[in-house]
């Protein structure tokens, strides 16, 4: 686990300039932008010295690996790679990097873990002969691409980003894993790529974020690969870009999701297919507890969480896998706790006319399943006062928006975990995505009878009776969250798009006029064309519905929301690796196979749909029986904040008119009057506004962003 910088200069570009040039709109004789002092402590640096500049890229990320770091760079000075090491495996200096091979032509950076290393390890002496210098997963990146070349990416298993360049091919490739837990950025900018795992890495290559206005305004940085800043791209999920003779840049895809055939009759049986999913889920938690150093859970009190902490209780007592290098730490669990002045009641359930919303964290629960363990639980307790406080540092971290405050309670859960000792955590993350657990969901789920599985007991008259239910429940839930129900989407987009998507947006906030000019798309829209045609395809005629919204939640939600916000950035802010057994890749292909009606479940005795069914079943074993029969609880933040509290005059202090105004693309007329009227409301759709605002606020200040100005076309 690390974090990783890549700098390129590309063949016929000029490279960049140590001079900069009053003139040219702050642009120096190279297309760069001028010097300039940041409020986070960093500068943009100027020196030629490649060595220099990736030294201080790392020092802007060193928090995501304190133990050490290191660079290499070409003799010619034009390709550079760097690393900062957060130590797990191969504790000792042969894990630092970056890797070459035996004859130095291929050098890389790795960020992430991958399983499985040992019997590549032996698979690739082998076949390969290749020496390896120490007992680091990520050194099996370099003798995978050494024999296999860019197929190797395919023989991965775990959550990681990396940077390759072979000097005999002239060939530079960077990837991401499948789903996306690991980020990694690009840029082209005064004649190099750029790459990093965070976006203030690049500041020390001159780089200067400006607002990308319209992918804030069309929710492209949600749904696609576009970020808040122009020009900065995320490598996709499952993707890879190469940089060929340092100059041509291509992206290839080398793994996706897919889905059955929805009009072919399922074969397996029940009891075949509850024990295919406990058997993949129990081997990729016993691959991610293996570690060199001490291994924890997050356990919020959910299912998710709570079959992992019990299958790694399993483990450990079979004696399958032990923690740390020497075999003698206890399982720890942890967990964040709001108070309870915060607006949650006893249950954290809020009705809204059918459709239940969970907004409490389940401590009380939590401490419960910790109990039926045997194992150790710890709370990091958040009150409105944390929250405030905790709130700009976890903002920088994140690098984008949350329209509510559960990153920032992750954030402070993280620092617990490090303050506990432990650097490694597994986490639920990942659960709903592939088994179907969110209540979204099951509009889709019953669009259409699942000809896969067939129940009796669920006739069609029954099916369109609760969607149509479930459709009125749903628009309301969407109303409060995002001031809109989905009303405005044309007929012809809603028909190929799943329920969630129909009220994708952001909650509303008052835009600059000047920002009309760019006439942006729904960002249904948006997210709908960034879905290949084949796929589209698949999504009309061969998928069923259901797993049609589980493909695009995959790669839009997940990876550039929760993934990002809820996992990589708050756990790496306290150098804490975080591990997602749910979305380990064998899990995932096995779940995506498996009929809708093995996922989401219809009881004629209750006349309800059960979330996650076959997961249940698989988990009965390890979990209690309160969790075996409980709704799903989502992860959320307080709702209710005190007028004059701690979270109010944050508001105030940040939304102020110097501050809005230096934004640039949001009015101040329209939203001068916000803060107020949300606390004193407490309407949940401005609240979310006033938090957007703020962190747009936050962001700007740090990374010194230019006030936005409408395009000189």
């Amino acid at each position: 686990m690390c974090g990783i910088t890549a700098a390129i200069t590309l063949a016929g570009r000029s490279g960049y300039s140590k001079t900069t040039s009053a003139t040219n709109g702050g642009l120096d004789a190279a297309g760069g932008s001028k010097r300039r002092t940041l409020s986070n402590g960093h500068s943009s640096q100027t020196s030629i010295d490649l060595k220099s500049q990736l030294a201080s890229s790392l020092d802007a990320i060193k928090h995501r690996g304190p133990d050490s770091y290191g660079t290499w760079t070409s003799p010619d000075g034009n390709i550079g790679l760097g690393s900062c090491r957060l130590a797990i495996n191969g504790l000792g200096p042969g894990g630092d990097q970056p890797f070459t091979n035996s004859d130095g032509t291929i050098h890389a950076v790795v960020n992430g873990e991958l399983y499985d290393h040992q019997r590549i390890r032996n698979d690739m002496v082998k076949l390969s002969g290749f020496k390896f210098r120490g007992g680091s997963d990520s050194e099996i990146v370099v003798a995978l691409y050494e024999y296999y070349g860019v197929s190797f990416l395919s023989k991965l298993r775990g959550e990681f980003a990396l940077c390759i360049y072979d000097s005999k091919k002239q060939l530079f490739l960077a990837a991401r894993d499948r789903s996306g837990v690991k980020p990694l950025f690009w840029t082209i900018h005064d004649g190099r790529l750029l790459l990093a795992s965070e976006a203030k890495a690049l500041l020390p290559f001159d780089w200067l974020p400006e607002w990308d206005v319209r992918s804030i305004i069309d929710l492209g940085w949600f749904t696609e690969e576009r970020t808040i800043f122009k020009g900065l791209r995320k490598i996709r999920p499952g993707h890879y870009i190469t940089c060929l003779s340092l100059d041509h840049i291509s992206e290839g895809q080398y793994w996706d999701h897919d889905y059955p055939d929805k009009d072919i009759l399922e074969t397996r049986s029940e009891a075949e297919m509850v024990e295919g999913v406990r058997e993949r889920l129990l081997d990729a938690v016993r691959v991610r507890l293996q570690a060199d150093v001490p291994v924890g859970i997050h356990l919020s009190g959910g299912i998710d969480s709570s079959v992992i902490a019990g299958m790694a209780k399993h483990l450990l007592d079979k004696g399958e896998v032990k923690l740390g290098n020497d075999g003698t730490h206890r399982l720890r669990c942890l967990g964040v706790a709001f108070d309870e002045t915060s607006g949650k009641d006893e249950s954290g359930m809020t009705e809204y006319e059918g459709l239940r919303v969970y907004t409490l964290t389940r401590a009380v629960i939590a401490q419960r399943t910790a109990d039926f363990l045997g194992v150790d639980f710890q709370k990091a307790q958040m009150n409105e006062a944390e929250l405030a406080t905790n709130f700009e540092e976890a903002v920088w971290f994140d690098e984008q928006p949350h329209f509510e405050l559960g990153f920032v309670g992750k954030h402070a859960l993280s620092k617990l975990t490090r303050d506990s000792g432990i650097k490694t955590i597994i986490s639920g993350q990942g659960s709903d995505e592939i088994f179907g657990g969110y209540d979204v969901y099951l509009m889709d789920y019953l669009r259409e009878p699942d000809k896969a599985w067939p129940e009796e007991s669920f006739a069609d008259s029954k099916r369109l009776e609760k969607l149509q239910t479930t459709g009125i429940a749903a628009e309301k839930m969407f109303r409060t969250w995002t001031g809109h129900n989905g009303a405005q989407v044309p007929e012809q987009l809603r028909s190929e798009i799943p329920a969630f998507a129909a009220s994708l947006a952001m909650p509303p906030i008052a835009l600059a006029p000047w920002t009309s000019c760019f006439r942006c798309p729904l960002p249904q829209v948006t997210m709908i064309e960034n879905i290949d045609e084949r796929t589209r395809n698949l999504m009309r005629t061969k998928w069923h519905p259901l797993h049609g919204a589980q493909y695009l939640w995959n790669k839009t939600a997940l990876p550039n929301m929760l993934l990002t916000n809820l996992s990589d950035r708050t756990e790496m802010s306290h150098s804490v690796e975080g591990r997602v057994p749910f979305l380990d890749h064998n899990l995932m292909e096995y779940v995506n196979n498996l009929p809708p009606s093995i996922k989401l479940r219809y009881d004629p005795e209750t006349d309800s749909v059960t979330e996650k069914w076959i997961l249940r079943q698989a988990s009965r074993p390890f979990i209690t029986d309160e969790l075996y029969t409980r709704k799903k609880h989502p992860y959320t933040a307080p709702v209710v904040f005190a007028v004059g509290g701690p979270m109010h005059q944050l508001m105030t202090k940040l939304i102020t008119q110097e501050n809005v105004e230096a934004l640039g693309f949001v009015d101040w007329n329209g939203t001068k009057d916000q803060v107020e009227k949300a606390f004193s409301t407490q309407d949940q759709v401005m609240l979310r506004s006033a938090f957007g605002i703020a962190q747009w606020i936050v962001l700007g200040k740090r990374f010194g962003i230019s006030k936005a100005v409408k395009p000189d076309w």
